[in-house]
């Protein structure tokens, strides 16, 4: 990337506030927030259902040749990576009928796997080089859509939700510098942006939202870049220390003090559509916000911590909410700080650092759905 030394350095900064504080960031409003009292416990009453909901199927795994657990493929298939006979094989298993099945195999060494929001295309991150990586789009049936190498030490990926031909790369360095593309895909092209914030995240098919932050305890700005005009928007939304985007909307996540987060969900233009709170986490020097899944504009399902505190006082102290037009409801409690994935109706979830958590949203109850034989 161009620029001076000051440039360099100032690059180098955002970089390191950046990976510290990504778990992360909103806007102090006027009139009251919703507080954890207000949180429903218990859902609304409704008539008993004459048939119990079916126990999810366990998958049995082999220790020595299970990789990872990605992501969902659909609303019942859990993607994960195996390896056998010198290949290494994405495939899924179907929690509700017990099926498996490859999708695709690569000689590479997969480093990630990321299921478009559409569930049509996989993205499949290798690697055979310390300082290389090749990302294959993949359809449902296997076949390589789209091929790209990126020199890379490191790289970080922001699939477009609303076209699934482009995609941002942040590609880090051994000197943790970074550089920061867009493919796409009607033309197989790899663009350079020119962008502090290393951590990106799409706003629609021709926008990114990203954040200028002068100290990281401070939280930083929402700017808005228009990658068609090369337009930079800088919103008067500040003190963010996270944020994530669902097509046309946005959360962001402010820390009030000491003990509150507050939480909002946002037009494009800034305008409030709701908020709540919820206590505040850190790790000594960082703010501490788990991943946030959006199931559409107006369903969210967060992860909060039951007080506020220090991360590593936290425990099994975290619950699970669904956030559904600005009413909260409490899903599970006990739960790590771990990050969490929905399939697309929000009926199940994996839950954890590794993702051997199922949690049924409907019915409120949690299982181990992948065993590990030895």
């Amino acid at each position: 990337m161009e620029g001076g030394e000051y440039g360099e350095m100032k690059k180098y900064f955002y970089l390191f506030a950046m990976i510290i504080f990504l778990l992360t960031g909103c806007s102090e409003q006027n009139d009251p927030f919703p507080t954890q009292e207000d949180i429903e416990e218990e859902p609304s009453p409704v008539e008993k259902e004459t048939i119990k909901p079916p126990t999810p199927h366990q998958f049995k795994a082999d220790p020595s040749t299970f990789h990872f657990i990605a992501d969902w493929l659909n609303d019942s298939q859990v993607v994960y990576v195996d390896k056998r006979d010198g290949f290494y094989s994405v495939n899924y298993f179907d929690i509700e009928t017990g099926e498996s099945a490859s999708v695709y195999e690569d000689k590479s060494f997969i480093i990630d796997v990321l299921i478009h929001p559409s569930r049509d295309y996989l993205l499949v991150h290798t690697s055979d080089q310390p300082n290389s990586a090749v990302i294959k789009v993949v359809g449902k049936n296997g076949t390589v859509q789209h091929e790209v190498e990126i020199d890379s030490t490191e790289l970080a990926i922001e699939w477009n939700r609303s076209n699934p031909e482009k995609i941002l790369f942040t590609a880090f360095h051994e000197d943790w510098s970074f550089d920061l593309f867009v493919f796409n895909g009607d033309d197989d092209s790899l663009s350079i942006i020119d962008l502090d914030d290393p951590f990106p995240k799409w706003a629609g098919e021709d926008r990114i939202i990203g954040m200028s932050i002068d100290h990281p305890l401070d939280g930083g700005v929402i700017q808005i870049i228009n990658l068609e005009t090369s337009e930079n928007e800088m919103t008067d939304i500040e003190n963010v220390i996270y944020f994530d985007a669902f097509e046309d909307r946005f959360v962001i996540v402010q820390s009030i003090d000491a003990n509150s987060f507050t939480y909002s969900v946002r037009e494009h233009d800034g305008s409030v559509i709701f908020h709540w709170t919820m206590p505040a986490v850190s790790n000594y020097s960082e703010w501490i916000v788990p991943s946030i899944e959006w199931l559409d504009q107006d369903r969210l399902i967060v992860k909060g911590a039951d007080k506020s505190g220090q991360l590593d006082e936290m425990g099994s102290g975290y619950n699970v909410y669904l956030i559904e037009d600005g009413t909260i409801q409490l899903i599970l409690k006990g739960l790590d700080a771990g990050p969490i994935k929905c399939t697309p109706s929000g009926r199940y979830c994996l839950n954890g650092y590794t993702l051997e958590e199922l949690i049924d949203v409907e019915t409120k109850k949690k299982y181990k759905w992948i065993e590990f034989d030895n």
